[in-house]
């Protein structure tokens, strides 16, 4: 429409189709990249609970012939074993409640600001979640100045399209603060959850008259610094994963061929 509006209907459908591209394979190589952990935790969690269920109350009973002193991993073992067989449906029960807790409360507008604030400031990649904010507020401006919308139109649609809620709350106070005459930087500058660099960027633009082509850079820049670390994690996620799957196989032998070695031992 603003395209339409303003005769620039082609720039604008060249910058639409560059925004999409850049988001859809950014998020093409986040799935493909996460898809490996995804199957080896699966496959492990399946494996582990088929163990746990039918390999471990067999030789459960064999040990309980033998008669003799089991090691505390296999006790351990077999109480795990003894409890899931016993109680799954109580544990699944609780998973389900949870989700649909978290679901309901992930609705709620007290439940959309807790959980979007926490991958701002608390949660352990919150680096990476405001990176991508910051790309998306920059790139979705960028591509809405680009087409001719007004600062306070582009703001608005802007708040719509990030990700985050409570950076689309400071996106919208943003929008407020320009309706009532002030700077964009300096309205932006009252959000905490705004990057120091992208607020310092727009002033940038916005002072020498070029913010499109700025949100550009600053777009392109967050981009690949969320990219980047995102790349470094999943580095360094397969290691820990083979690590942990390796602990867990080490502790399942000991539980089985300990009593075993006692036994021989005590023969």
């Amino acid at each position: 429409r603003a395209g339409e509006q303003s005769g620039t209907l082609e720039a604008c459908f060249k910058r639409l189709h560059k925004y999409y591209d850049k988001s859809a394979k950014t998020k093409a190589k986040i799935v493909s990249t996460l898809t490996y952990p995804a199957m080896v935790l699966v496959v492990a969690a399946i494996v582990f609970t088929i163990i746990m269920v039918v390999a471990v109350p067999a030789f459960t009973s064999a040990f309980a012939e033998l008669g003799t002193e089991l090691p505390a991993v296999t006790k351990w073992l077999m109480g795990a074993s003894a409890f899931l067989t016993k109680w799954w449906w109580l544990i699944l029960a609780i998973a389900a409640l949870l989700v649909i807790g978290y679901l309901a409360f992930k609705q709620t507008e007290r439940g959309k600001i807790a959980i979007a604030e926490f991958a701002l400031q608390r949660a352990p990649l919150r680096r990476l979640h405001s990176m991508q904010a910051a790309g998306q507020f920059a790139s979705a401006m960028a591509t809405m100045l680009a087409a001719g919308l007004p600062v306070t139109s582009a703001l608005g649609v802007v708040s719509q399209v990030v990700d985050n809620y409570v950076f689309a709350l400071g996106i919208r106070k943003t929008k407020e603060g320009v309706e009532r005459g002030r700077g964009i930087a300096e309205s932006m500058a009252e959000v905490s959850y705004f990057p120091k660099m992208l607020t310092e960027m727009v002033g940038v633009g916005e002072n020498s008259g070029s913010l499109e082509e700025t949100l550009d850079v600053v777009g392109d820049y967050f981009d690949n610094e969320a990219s980047i670390i995102t790349e470094r994690l999943l580095s360094v996620m397969e290691p820990i994963i083979t690590a942990v799957l390796a602990v867990i196989v080490v502790g399942l032998l000991l539980a089985v061929y300990l009593p075993m070695f006692s036994l021989y031992g005590s023969l």
